[in-house]
């Protein structure tokens, strides 16, 4: 019996090692990362009711409570690693600068990455809306995120009506903005 037992752990493991073996070699030795939304538009939803973003900002005040009815809310999620984020971050930052007094809301949300990097680039893009570091995950699966960059705009009844993946530009922000106030 101790024999058997014996023999059925060491093949457990050897298969195990195989297993690692295999997967190393089918992806070429490089850890798997998260995805990228390197091609930009509009994407179906899977969902359509608002859920709320709670927490801290990245400089440890509390987010303000979303008013959904008062406001359009526009949910980004980002890192500062991610190279589409990165070639919109200035649309955003303007974008933002150009609504606020419209009753349009803007929260960053950064997933896989860290406090000083994120700090940094939210003052280098002038960021002048919330940003906070969803660091268990737990918006982005919330939100079903797969890759970055991703948009989520809310309307005033807290209903999602468009999701935008990869970079955008103005114009295409502009008029999901314009199209989601009416």
């Amino acid at each position: 019996m101790n024999k058997l037992l014996a023999s059925s752990v060491a093949l457990i493991i050897i298969g195990f090692f195989i297993i690692i073996i295999i997967s190393t070699i089918n992806t070429g030795g490089q850890q798997g990362r998260p995805g990228l939304n390197e091609v930009s538009g509009e994407v179906s939803l899977n969902f359509n009711k608002f859920k709320p973003i709670e927490g801290d900002d990245i400089y440890g005040n509390k987010l303000t409570e979303q008013l959904i009815d008062e406001e359009l809310l526009v949910i980004d999620f980002w890192a500062s690693w991610c190279p589409p984020c990165i070639q919109e971050a200035k649309v955003l930052s303007d974008s933002y600068k150009y609504w606020k007094d419209r009753n349009v809301r803007f929260i960053g949300i950064a997933l896989w990455d860290n406090d000083k990097s994120i700090k940094s680039f939210v003052e280098k893009y002038d960021f002048q809306y919330d940003v906070t570091l969803d660091k268990d995950g737990k918006h982005a699966i919330n939100y079903g995120v797969k890759a970055l960059p991703e948009k989520f705009f809310i309307n005033k009844k807290g209903d999602i009506v468009k999701k935008y993946i990869g970079p955008i530009d103005k114009e295409s922000l502009d008029k999901i903005i314009e199209e989601t106030l009416d």
